[in-house]
């Protein structure tokens, strides 16, 4: 498994206007792109830039319920790509137990920025979806709202 960080979220047009990317950068300096919806781009924006909305927004109540349930995010991990679509897993500790979710990869990226927890990147998934460098045309999700 390789370690990745947040490298930044992008958008890039489509047919069907501006499309959400967040691309991960692994320990390798590779990048991997996924796309994503508005709605985890959102929140994944807001995060990023350090926003707090009055009300919990579904990632920061899905924190806060873990917090409460007494457990903690350890790591997410990006494990599988199947038919273009990006697989991952929450892994949580509570108490003594290891507790593993499924999870899409745009709700798993957005907790993890909230709650400060690695994540991961299986290789086989680097290997046939990374890329060397960010596309040209994509462009900065904030700089796509001006």
């Amino acid at each position: 498994m390789l370690v990745a960080e947040v490298y930044g979220l992008f958008g890039v047009k489509t047919a069907f206007g501006l499309t959400p990317v967040v691309v991960l950068r692994t320990e390798d300096g590779r990048v991997l792109p996924i796309y994503i919806g508005h709605a985890e781009a959102f929140s994944i924006y807001s995060a990023l830039r350090g926003f707090v909305p009055p009300r919990p927004m579904t990632h920061d109540l899905l924190v806060d319920i873990i917090g409460k349930l007494n457990a903690k995010i350890e790591k997410v991990i990006i494990d599988d790509l199947i038919d273009n679509t990006f697989y991952a897993r929450l892994i949580l500790s509570q108490n003594d137990k290891t507790i593993e979710i499924d999870a899409r990869p745009s709700d798993s990226i957005a907790i993890a920025i909230r709650t400060a927890c690695p994540i991961f990147v299986e290789e086989e998934v680097m290997d046939e979806a990374g890329e060397d460098e960010i596309p040209k045309e994509f462009v900065d999700f904030g700089e796509s709202f001006e």
